[in-house]
């Protein structure tokens, strides 16, 4: 982590956005009879999301976290209940009148688990209780605001509520941080700081925030946490969620824009509004403190900030094409169809170029359109009974057909 500093990884002489990316690479496309801020996803992004979404999974699945899934819609009280009716209505959609009740698209998914969570009486034993959800939601953003895949109206989240009693509320926040830390070395992003995202002491508080005595004492354990962990930070008065503070990881974008990447938010206020115990030691309920976090942020706004670190030259496991074989003639067909069925069948994203172009035609297209690895088949290959790969940024070599697909494995399997 660091105080924002040029030369990230896959930068260049000149940093484009992901818009301009995209116009090359094609990632997500817009359509103004869809709507502005919902984004189609076209299939190199789909990629970039799944394994943005495997990634989140298998560090939950490590964590101890359970998944759930839940409606993109409910009826308009629970969002009163919640809290998001009035404190945040301005970024929902409007109403919709059924059979004479009100649905409302979610912006955010935590009421939701708040009602598994009530499904079942709870024991202390359950607590840290973690459920995540890759959940969808939507905010109607102001158009002046829309900006790419960096906000939008339409977004998966990769989200999280863990209920936890309030002697358990610092350990887990560290979890958490260790979580985001852990996921933004694989992903190879070094530049960023992190905001502890306070209230406000002035009179207009009453109008943004819920009005808690708790509040001070959520503040001051994100902070204590912060400074155990020895992460360098900074304090933002005004920036606080409604229902409490919260750490927010700030990454900037090649605009010098920054924007919040993940959080871990303290929320001292859904329990009591949602009703929400579990039955301690003594046999007595008791309330839980629910913190929200998302990690790995919304796919759109962390791969939009991907496709700027990398400019669009991912590493091997989120390449969207991994490999492309180029045969040299018409004889070389078969052995590229057989060498790209065993990558293929081992779930390597491969594709073979048989059209009849030169070769250094179809390899500058290779490096234009960010291919991570080209294999080239010639006759010397065949005769060899080895293929001449090529990778981004490397030297040639000369590998046998498992020889190839145990490095790409490999390579695959540890996210290098």
């Amino acid at each position: 982590m660091s105080s924002f500093k040029k030369g990230q990884a896959g930068s260049c002489h000149v940093q484009k956005d992901h818009r301009e990316l995209n116009q090359d690479l094609s990632y997500f496309h817009s359509d103004e009879s869809i709507g502005a801020g919902l984004p189609l996803w076209l299939p190199a992004g789909v990629v970039i999301r799944d394994e943005l979404e495997k990634l989140g999974r298998e560090l939950e699945f490590l964590a101890g976290y359970q998944r759930v899934v839940s409606p993109h819609l409910a009826k308009e009280d629970l969002y009163h209940q919640s809290g998001h009716l009035p404190y945040y209505e301005d970024s929902m959609y409007p109403s919709m009148d059924l059979e004479n009740v009100r649905y409302r698209l979610r912006p955010m998914c935590c009421p939701h688990h708040h009602k598994i969570f009530s499904a079942k009486l709870r024991s202390y034993r359950e607590l840290p209780l973690r459920l995540a959800e890759y959940g969808q939601v939507y905010r109607y953003e102001g158009s002046g605001a829309l900006s790419g895949l960096m906000r939008v109206r339409g977004l998966c989240q990769n989200d999280a509520h863990l209920y936890v009693r309030q002697n358990q509320v610092k350990a887990e926040i560290h979890k958490v941080l260790e979580m985001y830390q852990k996921a933004y070395r694989i992903l190879g992003i070094s530049d960023y700081r992190l905001r502890l995202s306070r209230g406000v002491e002035a009179e207009e508080a009453s109008q943004k925030y819920v009005a808690n005595p708790l509040w001070d004492w959520a503040e001051g354990i994100l902070r204590e946490v912060l400074v155990e962990s020895g992460l360098p930070f900074f304090e933002a008065p005004g920036e606080a969620a409604f229902y409490g503070p919260k750490i927010d990881v700030q990454i900037m974008s090649v605009h010098g824009k920054e924007e919040s990447a993940s959080t871990v938010q303290v929320d001292f206020i859904s329990a009591e509004r949602f009703d929400l115990s579990f039955i301690n030691e003594e046999g007595h309920k008791e309330r839980p403190v629910i913190l929200h976090r998302a990690p790995l942020g919304s796919h759109e706004r962390m791969v939009a900030l991907l496709i700027e670190l990398y400019q669009g030259a991912f590493p091997l496991w989120l390449s969207p094409e991994q490999v492309r074989i180029v045969p040299l003639a018409d004889r070389h067909q078969e052995a590229a169809e057989g060498l790209r069925l065993l990558l293929h069948n081992s779930f390597i994203r491969v594709r073979v170029d048989d059209r009849a172009e030169s070769l250094s035609r179809k390899m500058a297209e290779c490096w234009q359109e960010k291919v991570h690895s080209v294999v080239v088949i010639g006759d010397k290959e065949l005769q060899a009974g080895k293929f001449s790969l090529q990778r981004r940024g490397a030297s040639a070599q000369s590998v046998s057909a498992q020889e190839l697909l145990s490095l790409l494995q490999n390579e695959i399997r540890d996210r290098k």
